[in-house]
């Protein structure tokens, strides 16, 4: 069975925000001063498949910056445009059903566009192990990673460990979305738990039966729209069916409900870098313990994340904050709040600066 990779990059990255923007998400900024994290994506997964057997799936809104920026790594029309931002669930189910009919039954393997990884062999070699999973157990994939610390910016994957396989894949227990700080200490003390990578893989088959089955109005949603696909008006069906459905994550729709998913133990690195703070694993450090990239001067300040896109950044008496800016916004902030710079962004949305996001 043919395999193909399809990489999910519609989000807009708010958490990143002023660094990643609704008209510049995060998948196009560079974290380590190398090619943007789509790139690196791309460049990773082809590892595994083909450039021409590799697909992105983006919001329409972004669809001119992605042809631009991968032109010259896949063809232009394995580029897959959402009418409107509706989670997971839509993304995989819309590209899922589209493939099938357009390539016939196959191994798909979703991965998102935002993952920052630095081994590339173990990345490579996990995926492969994935699409090898799914023709053996002929069930849903998921990829975890070894937990590194107690985080609850992510959600967690509980192995049975009396299922384990081949001492690297496991039957899923359960997921967890983002736990509270003492869940996810314990959770990470127990060592029965893995990160969620967001990385899926199954058959094209196993994936819309498990979405006929959680979610039924999404199957028959895109379902009616794809009877139009390749006419002059299908965009306009496929948008109703979007407007149709509802608005949640794979995760919550089909993974926790579903009761024969494996989980792969990761071998790689990776962060999704989801906040500020968090970024400041991909950058360099100074004597003062401070993690930093682009033009900065300090006096006194320690332990902190600084960032400065296009400007200078000064900062005299920090410690363990956040300053990061480019020459539209500046963000201020300390390191343990870096998750609500996403609250910080609904509150611009609202206000007469909605301009700068």
């Amino acid at each position: 069975m043919e395999k193909f990779v399809v990489i999910m990059a519609g989000g807009s990255g708010t958490r990143l925000w002023p660094l990643s923007k609704e008209k510049k998400p995060k998948q196009f900024i560079s974290v380590d001063d190398g090619e943007c994290m789509l790139v690196q994506t791309i460049n990773r997964v082809c590892q595994s498949v083909a450039p021409s057997n590799c697909f992105i799936v983006t919001n329409q809104s972004l669809v001119e910056m992605t042809k631009e920026v991968v032109k010259d790594i896949i063809p232009p029309t394995n580029i897959i445009s959402e009418p409107v931002k509706k989670n997971t669930a839509a993304c995989i189910a819309y590209t899922t059903m589209l493939l099938d009919k357009k390539l016939g039954e196959s191994i798909l393997c979703f991965v998102p566009a935002d993952g920052y990884v630095k081994d590339r062999q173990g990345y490579a070699d996990t995926i492969n192990l994935a699409f090898n999973a799914v023709e053996e157990k002929d069930s849903l994939v998921v990829i975890g990673i070894n937990p590194s610390y107690p985080s609850t910016a992510y959600g967690y994957i509980k192995i049975d460990k009396e299922k384990d396989l081949e001492g690297q894949i496991f039957k899923v227990n359960k997921f967890t979305e983002k736990p509270k700080e003492d869940t996810a200490r314990s959770m990470f003390e127990s060592g029965e738990y893995l990160w969620n990578g967001g990385i899926l893989a199954g058959t094209s088959k196993t994936i819309i039966n498990q979405i006929r089955q959680h979610i039924p109005k999404h199957y028959t949603s895109i379902a009616d729209a794809l009877m139009h696909e390749g006419s002059e008006n299908f965009n306009t069906y496929i948008t109703t069916a979007y407007n149709e459905i509802q608005d949640i994550s794979f995760d919550n729709a089909v993974l926790e409900k579903s009761k024969d998913i494996y989980v792969i133990k990761a071998s790689f690195d990776w962060d999704d870098i989801g906040s500020i703070d968090t970024l400041s694993g991909t950058l360099q450090k100074d004597k003062d313990n401070n993690y930093w990239k682009g033009n900065y001067v300090t006096l006194g300040t320690t332990n902190s994340v600084i960032y400065a896109d296009g400007i200078l950044i000064a900062a005299i008496g920090l410690d363990n904050m956040i300053v990061a800016g480019t020459n539209e916004a500046v963000i201020v902030c300390p390191r343990g709040r870096a998750q609500e710079v996403k609250d910080l962004v609904e509150i611009i949305k609202k206000s007469e600066f909605k301009s700068f996001l």
